[in-house]
């Protein structure tokens, strides 16, 4: 109720009486529903569902044709069927090892979720608390009326969903695939035990989101199969088993997270777990409809949700990561089994892929752009160190380049094959080695754009440029979007140098997800210390940001001697009077220097205006070496950036150097320096530079040279 009442607070009084009818509608039907449960008519288990399975399953024995057939789709899950001496030579000492120290930690139940760190849960999981903050919600209260994002915040709601997503059990599988050791296979039979009896459906939080009900179903099918020949795994426990994944697939059906203006990585996560449990559990009565129906609504989302070039269109680079591991997660499943994908999907599909490879980093890492919550489907690695997992994106690659037999994907992905060797087999290791015997050039990306997106990369060498001049995503509605607009991420010498601060938290701290995703926390311009698109305070809308920047790209010119980005937003023309901001960032190869100009159109006496600049943890910022606004020099180990203003006397930017934070993970905060500069009051334009070089005469007279050269392109290019 006090939920409803702040949100009625925040609408108009011409619409309270419909609202107030929804909410008393709404709150009959889940009462309804809940009393009926309760007495045992609504959603009962048929009595036949033992006897189903019973003979489906039998003692294990492969005399039933449906389980001749579960072992023929269960070859997707390689761990027990590939268990070869040449297979098993593709995992380093090192991988084997980091596998088995976390096997280990699993079954000490010692679990690092969402920035927690290693922490003990203890004899008992404890299914429904958040063991961060040590909240519990009542496991006995009915699913739908348990709020997904509990206002005010302080405890997270998605660390009792994390936990029970079960993305652990693929790792107690491939320890027991390298050792047969039973404790591992004991482990994954007392957890799934222990999750059932704790999470009887329909009641507690671990029912309330149905993308975690279809993804804690794909981890069981997962670990299942790694285990599926252990003498641990009785005839009653497979009973259980299967039953609970039925209970599973009918509680997604009833609660596809398909309703209102969009569907997201939400239902397409539904769409994927019914896909899996339609192909893997073909006993039950509904698989077929599962399977089917998943499978075309899988097509039918790829051209809803990613746009044209490759990108998905919830503005976030992190869940761009996640469709795309499920989209190629049930493709390959699907492909196992005979089924075919149309041209146009697969088309795009591959070009997904290919975004990840521009998207990549020299050093393998991408940049968290928009929100990042960790999200994964499966998590058939283990990496070292942690945080790594959340920045590097090239196992797709390796999986896309199986898939798609592309060379350039696999010389991208470097040494990260281990997810597509678990999930391809050997169709991953034949490709692999073949790439390998192919002598293929080393892999030189150029700079590349992704217009619909609005994402820009210039490339040269190891030097690295990425701009932000993309929509809010969502069909306007921004959910996972930043106020980033024309915000920029620099990484040269294979360093991080300028960085996306990321995205630390959802409902743990309500100031905090704002605070990161505000436009002060990103590399671009802020006007009178507004937003470029309006922050609501209201705890209703920390999954909202309206498109109002409407980002316009006026320039975009790439050859081997520049590059040239121009573009212009209009998140501050609802200033009076109103302000447009263009920015202007050329990039010249030859010589190793960016030059960014910002320019405010329209009347700015009396504003202030304030350039952000957010530096990786690892940068240290020095003091100027001739003015104190002008220029100064952050290092980096050895190597040196050196910024510039290139603003004539007595014009010049006042600088500051602030204690800030980024996020290199969900839950993760770290601390790193921000710059400020400050323009000149009544000043219409303030231009930078950035050179990777040591601060001598001649990086000075490069800068000089690049900053003619700038003026001479921009004069070519835009013609005036």
């Amino acid at each position: 109720m006090r939920h409803y009442l702040s949100s009625l607070l925040h609408t108009p009084l011409n619409k309270w009486p419909r609202k107030i009818a929804g909410y008393i509608s709404l709150r009959t039907k889940v009462l309804g529903e809940e009393a009926l449960t309760r007495l045992g008519i609504m959603h009962r288990v048929p009595a036949s569902l033992d006897v189903l399975l019973a003979d489906s399953i039998g003692n294990h024995i492969p005399a039933s044709p449906w389980l001749s057939k579960q072992r023929q789709v269960g070859r997707f899950f390689i761990g027990i069927h590939e268990g070869s001496f040449a297979f098993r030579q593709q995992f380093s000492v090192e991988a084997k090892s980091l596998l088995m120290a976390q096997a280990d930690r699993i079954c000490e139940h010692v679990f690092d979720i969402l920035g927690s760190g290693p922490i003990r849960l203890g004899e008992s999981i404890h299914w429904h608390t958040d063991f961060k903050t040590g909240y519990r919600w009542n496991p006995k209260t009915y699913y739908k009326r348990i709020r997904p994002a509990p206002y005010p915040g302080g405890y997270d709601i998605k660390v009792p969903w994390e936990l029970s997503r079960c993305q652990h059990f693929a790792w107690l599988g491939q320890a027991y695939w390298f050792t047969e050791d039973e404790k591992h296979a004991q482990e994954f039979v007392a957890q799934v035990r222990d999750w059932i009896e704790s999470n009887p459906w329909p009641w507690g939080v671990n029912w309330t989101c149905t993308m975690d009900v279809a993804i804690r179903a794909v981890n069981w099918i997962w670990g299942y199969y790694f285990f599926e020949q252990s003498p641990s795994l009785s005839h009653e426990f497979r009973l259980a088993f299967y039953k609970s994944l039925l209970v599973h697939g009918r509680h997604i059906w009833r609660n596809l997270e398909n309703h209102g203006d969009f569907t997201g990585n939400h239902y397409l996560s539904n769409l994927v777990g019914l896909v899996y449990l339609g192909i893997m559990c073909p006993a039950f009565k509904e698989a077929h409809q599962w399977r089917d129906s998943g499978l075309c609504e899988l097509e039918n989302e790829m051209f809803k949700q990613v746009y044209a070039d490759g990108v998905n269109f919830e503005a976030s680079t992190s869940y761009h990561r996640l469709v795309l591991e499920m989209f190629l997660s049930a493709t390959i499943l699907a492909y196992r089994t005979g089924y075919r994908f149309g041209q146009a999907y697969m088309e795009r599909l591959e070009k997904m892929v290919e975004f990840i490879m521009y998207l990549t980093k020299p050093d393998g890492t991408a940049p968290l752009i928009g929100d990042n919550d960790n999200g994964r489907l499966h998590r058939l690695k283990v990496w070292y160190p942690p945080e790594r997992e959340w920045v590097d994106f090239r196992y797709l690659l390796a999986i896309g380049a199986v898939l798609f037999q592309r060379e350039d994907f696999a010389l991208a992905a470097e040494d990260q094959w281990e997810e597509a060797i678990w999930l391809c087999g050997k169709d991953a290791l034949e490709f692999k080695q073949r790439v390998k015997q192919s002598e293929c050039p080393p892999l030189c990306l150029k700079s590349r754009s992704f217009p619909n997106a609005g994402l820009y990369f210039m490339r040269h060498g190891d030097s690295y440029l990425a701009i932000d001049a993309g929509s809010n995503g969502q069909q306007g509605k921004g959910g996972h979007a930043h106020n980033d607009t024309f915000s920029f991420v620099l990484q040269a010498h294979g360093k991080d140098w300028i960085i996306d601060p990321g995205m630390y938290t959802y409902t743990g701290d309500y100031n905090e997800r704002n605070r990161f995703r505000s436009t002060s926390f990103h590399n671009t311009v802020a006007v009178d210390g507004q937003e470029q698109t309006p922050i609501s305070s209201s705890h209703r809308d920390i999954f909202r940001l309206p498109d109002l920047a409407h980002p316009k790209v006026i320039c975009w010119s790439s050859n081997d001697e520049y590059d040239l980005f121009i573009g212009e937003h209009y998140g501050y023309k609802r200033f009076q009077p109103p302000v447009v901001h263009r920015r202007t960032i050329f990039f010249d190869k030859l010589r190793g220097i960016w030059l960014v100009h910002d320019r405010l159109v329209g009347e700015i006496q009396h504003r202030a205006v304030v350039t952000h600049l957010h530096f990786s943890p690892d940068v240290e910022l020095q003091s100027s070496i001739e003015s104190e606004s002008s220029i100064f020099v952050c290092s980096h180990e050895n190597t040196k950036l050196l910024l510039v203003a290139l603003h004539e006397q007595p014009l010049k930017p006042a600088l500051r150097i602030r204690d800030g934070h980024i996020s290199p993970g969900y839950g993760l905060r770290q601390a790193a320096y921000q710059v400020i500069w400050e323009w000149p009051k009544a000043s219409q334009e303030f231009t930078f530079a950035m050179a990777i070089d040591p601060p001598t005469s001649t990086s000075f007279e490069q800068i000089t040279f690049a900053h003619r050269r700038y003026r001479e392109v921009k004069t070519y290019e835009l013609g005036c």
